[in-house]
C-alpha cells in the first residue's frame, strides 16, 4: 500500500481574495457609519439611527470571516501509511489525532456523505469528518482509506448514509 499524505496548511486564500473580502467589511462598516452620521449629526428624520444595526452587523461577521483567512494555520494534514491514519484539521482549535490500523476492527463508509466511521477494538466508534475538504480530496481519503482497509482485511461496511 502507498502512503498518502496531504498538507491542508498550503490551501488559503488567495492575497486578492483577502483584499476583496477586508475591502467588503470596510464598506459595510463605512456605509454603517454613514448612516449613524446621517441620522445623528445632520438630523435627518428619515433614515433613523437604528438602520446601522444592519451594516454593522454584516461588517462584523465578514471582517470575521476575513480574520480566518488571514490568519496562517499550520501544520494541518492528513495521512494514511501501513501502520496509521494520522490527521490534524478544523477551523478553531485543531486537534492532531492518530489511530493505529490495529486498533480498528470494522469501518463503516456512507456512500452519500463524505465520513468514514471506524470501529475501535475498545469498542468505541470514531467518525471522520471529511466534508469541509475539497470533494476531490474527500474523494481521494475515502478511497485510500477503504483500499487500505480491504488490504488489511478489515470488515467494511457500505451504507448509504450514516446515522
Amino acid at each position: 500500500m502507498e502512503n498518502l499524505y496531504f498538507n491542508l496548511s498550503e490551501e488559503e486564500f488567495s492575497k486578492g481574495r483577502k483584499i476583496l473580502i477586508w475591502g467588503f467589511g470596510g464598506l459595510f462598516f463605512i456605509s454603517g457609519v454613514f448612516i449613524l452620521v446621517k441620522s445623528m449629526v445632520v438630523g435627518n428624520e428619515a433614515l433613523p439611527a437604528i438602520f446601522a444595526l444592519a451594516p454593522f452587523g454584516i461588517s462584523l461577521i465578514v471582517f470575521s470571516v476575513a480574520t480566518l483567512a488571514t490568519i496562517k494555520r499550520k501544520d494541518l494534514f492528513f495521512s494514511i501509511d501501513d501502520v496509521e491514519i494520522a490527521f490534524r484539521y478544523g477551523i478553531l482549535n485543531p486537534k492532531k489525532h492518530t489511530i493505529k490500523w490495529n486498533d480498528i476492527v470494522e469501518l463503516t463508509m456512507p456512500h452519500k456523505q463524505r465520513k468514514a466511521m471506524l470501529l475501535l477494538k475498545d469498542g468505541s466508534t470514531f467518525v471522520i469528518n471529511l466534508s469541509w475538504l475539497q470533494k476531490k480530496k474527500s474523494t481521494v481519503i475515502r478511497k485510500h482509506i477503504y483500499h487500505a482497509a480491504r488490504a488489511k482485511d478489515l470488515k467494511v461496511i457500505k451504507v448509504v448514509t450514516l446515522a
